[in-house]
């Protein structure tokens, strides 16, 4: 079974992103480890920074538990991630030590500043890594025509069966709105769907396409 890392700027990118393919991959027995580069402390409902970083990382956890995942946190501030010598180096730092065979990250054209960061900092930190321990990476997509652009699908993964949980995990993230977020992401799960002829489809872009199957072939159906 492989190790799968699915890299989001914050706590609710990697499962508004590709909640349905967390839960199938961890049901098939994988290890699926989330990483969110900040706890969104600009975002939530407290009077402090530091009071929503804080209760944006407790409900992540409960999140990804429900997922059959776990998340770990980086940090970078929110609303400040940036391309530097210095990241880059952060973020391979963190592939060396959990050694992903797998790596999702973010579409790196969007229009928020975070996610566009967090794309190209996981591009340069896989492409730092020696080539026989490489991962293979992969992209998804948040909030497409508002947020993500661009974005023309190579594989789809049907999550119909997985739609129901990724929708409690995503509303777990109480602190940050949900519910002005989650419609959205709905809506794309079921054009996806459409595309693929399924209820509810996550889509996903391979860097290389030489391994563009391997993702779909991870999941048993």
């Amino acid at each position: 079974m492989l190790r799968i890392m699915i890299l989001g700027a914050h706590p609710d990118d990697p499962d508004s992103g590709a909640g349905g393919l967390i839960a199938l991959l961890s049901e098939n027995g994988h290890e699926v480890i989330a990483v969110s580069f900040t706890r969104s402390g600009l975002t939530g409902k407290m009077g402090s920074f530091e009071e929503n970083a804080r209760i944006n990382e407790r409900e992540a956890i409960m999140a990804f538990q429900l997922l059959g995942a776990k998340i770990i946190f980086l940090n970078f501030k929110d609303g400040n991630v940036w391309v530097t010598r210095e990241s880059l180096e952060e973020v391979r730092e963190v592939f060396e030590k959990h050694a992903p065979d797998l790596v999702i990250t973010h579409w790196p054209i969007d229009t928020h500043s975070d996610h566009r960061s967090v794309g190209i900092l996981t591009i340069g930190a896989v492409r730092k890594i020696a080539s026989e321990k490489r991962p293979l990476l992969y992209f998804y997509e948040v909030m497409t025509g508002v947020q993500t652009h661009c974005f023309i699908p190579e594989i789809y993964i049907d999550i119909t069966e997985k739609a129901e949980i990724k929708k409690k995990a995503c509303y777990l993230h109480k602190n940050c709105f949900p519910e002005t977020w989650y419609p959205v992401h709905e809506k794309m799960m079921k054009f996806r769907g459409l595309e693929m002829g399924v209820k509810y489809a996550e889509a996903f872009i391979s860097y290389e396409r030489k391994y563009v199957h391997i993702l779909k072939n991870l999941i048993k159906t």
